[in-house]
């Protein structure tokens, strides 16, 4: 992995942290395999993206000490409007992405303003399975909370129909490399195989599928 990618990540985290805007946020998608190197020995992420996704549980008021903006600032991130959807991003001059989501509700609109934070979030399927199906790692002395290895496998599952076929060769390859390291792991097994044996039928035929389509040696 790139050095430039990670020293761009410790000042997105530190100017998180210095802010509040930390502890409001769960870190998912491929960004959230980085931090697996904290719980994983010898772990080495696939990470091909330089878009970071923030996940917003929104389950208590949210106070921070400075909007996102004006905590990127110091480190010359950009704040985008998409006009036709309101949708917004942060980019920094490396080319740096951060977004920021939350889960769907179907009273609301697709995006979802977060006045104390200063962005708007947008609303996806899947993303409830963070709420909990978190872990915090320590990350130069700041509480990171990351996408549980779990939920990380199991929300790029469901959502693989969605997915570019890009999109989801890379996702079929970072799930796999995860699910080694899960298997080999007495807790993070358990908690996989808890968050499986879970599924409603539907959900749960849908993730049998996707194992037997890409045969996997997963549990099912």
């Amino acid at each position: 992995m790139n050095k430039n990618y990670e020293d761009e990540l410790l000042d997105i985290i530190k100017a998180f942290g210095e802010n509040g805007i930390l502890d409001n946020i769960i870190i998912i998608g491929s960004w959230a395999t980085y931090f697996y190197v904290k719980i994983f020995e010898g772990f080495i992420p696939s990470i091909r993206t330089l878009d970071v996704d923030c996940y917003v549980p929104m389950d208590k008021n949210i106070t921070v000490k400075k909007s996102v903006k004006e905590a990127l600032k110091p480190i010359n991130y950009e704040q985008i409007f998409d006009t036709a959807t309101e949708k917004n991003k942060f980019i920094s001059p490396n080319g740096f992405e951060i977004e920021f989501l939350t889960k769907l509700r179907r009273d609301q609109s697709s995006i979802v303003r977060i006045d104390s934070m200063g962005v708007n979030a947008e609303q996806l399927g899947n993303l409830d399975i963070f709420d909990k199906g978190y872990i915090e790692v320590d990350f130069e002395g700041y509480n990171v909370k990351v996408a549980s290895p779990s939920a990380y496998i199991m929300q790029k599952i469901l959502i693989s129909k969605k997915r570019s076929n890009e999109k989801y060769m890379k996702d079929l390859e970072s799930i796999q490399l995860v699910y080694e390291e899960v298997k080999k792991n007495e807790f993070h097994l358990s908690e996989y195989i808890k968050l499986v044996n879970s599924l409603g039928k539907g959900t749960r035929k849908k993730y049998n599928e996707y194992i037997s389509n890409n045969s996997l040696k997963f549990y099912k």
